[in-house]
């Protein structure tokens, strides 16, 4: 029930802030939700024994995602150039730290996986809005709802588990339930908002499978510190990473679609 009621409190909310929110004040709170998860992200690390440079991946995280979300020009010289500065800037941050040599790669590692995987895929989610709204609406329902099919196609049929070692509760089942249902919203878009039901339903194809795998990767992290939530924000739902993790590898899928195939 607590899942639940977060779930009605928050989504009329978000789909509200996509609709109504001036483009500034979206990739702020956009930035925010990144840097919250971006903290669960290096909790995850630490309970792994590692021990990431959080201020200094606060800085390139907020950075990257910031300038990959603007659309001029400039911002886009200015994004190549602090990629570049970010393994400059997190092997010489290493430096202060010589008593933690042995651990260096994983603790870089940990400091720039969070840059890319946040940084650069929320820049990409807010960047997403900049093709219209309803794109934004279309990643979101392709996400929540497969999400939605899979975890009740696998209470109602699952029998075979799919990756028992890193999620146990999910089966092919679910999966496969899920995958039906970003088909058929893929095709419903498609047909009644943009005249492409064939291509939606292909995108929404590879955003649910890149989705799963998404939530996959994000629950290898969690197994890795041994903890069945990124954090505890979000009443029923863990952490703000758990709500995102899906999203995250949905969300490339979309712009290259936009950037690079649809007129």
């Amino acid at each position: 029930m607590t899942r639940v009621l977060t779930a009605l409190l928050l989504v009329p909310v978000v789909i509200a802030v996509v609709i109504w929110a001036p483009e500034a004040i979206f990739v702020f709170l956009t930035l925010l939700l990144t840097l919250f998860a971006l903290r669960e992200l290096y909790d995850l690390a630490q309970g792994q024994g590692l021990a990431p440079y959080r201020w200094l991946g606060l800085v390139l995280t907020a950075a990257v995602m910031v300038l990959f979300a603007l659309p001029s020009a400039a911002s886009v010289g200015l994004l190549f150039a602090v990629l570049a500065a970010c393994p400059l800037a997190v092997l010489i941050r290493g430096l202060r730290q010589p008593e933690r040599m042995s651990n260096f790669a994983g603790d870089a590692g940990a400091t720039l996986l969070g840059v890319l995987y946040l940084g650069l895929l929320m820049g990409i989610f807010a960047r997403l809005r900049l093709s219209g709204v309803g794109w934004v609406l279309f990643l979101f329902a392709v996400v929540w709802l497969g999400d939605t099919a899979a975890l009740y196609g696998g209470k109602l049929f699952g029998k075979h588990a799919l990756a028992p070692s890193v999620s146990p509760n999910k089966t092919w089942e679910g999966t496969a339930t899920s995958f039906v249902v970003a088909l058929a919203v893929g095709w419903s878009f498609g047909h009644w908002f943009v005249n492409a039901s064939w291509a939606c339903m292909a995108v929404a194809a590879a955003m649910n499978v890149t989705a799963q795998l998404g939530d996959l990767a994000e629950s290898l992290l969690k197994r890795g510190a041994n903890l069945k939530d990124s954090g505890s924000i979000l009443p029923g739902h863990g952490g703000v990473l758990d709500r995102i993790d899906a999203m995250l590898f949905a969300a490339p899928v979309l712009w290259y679609y936009l950037a690079f195939f649809r007129p």
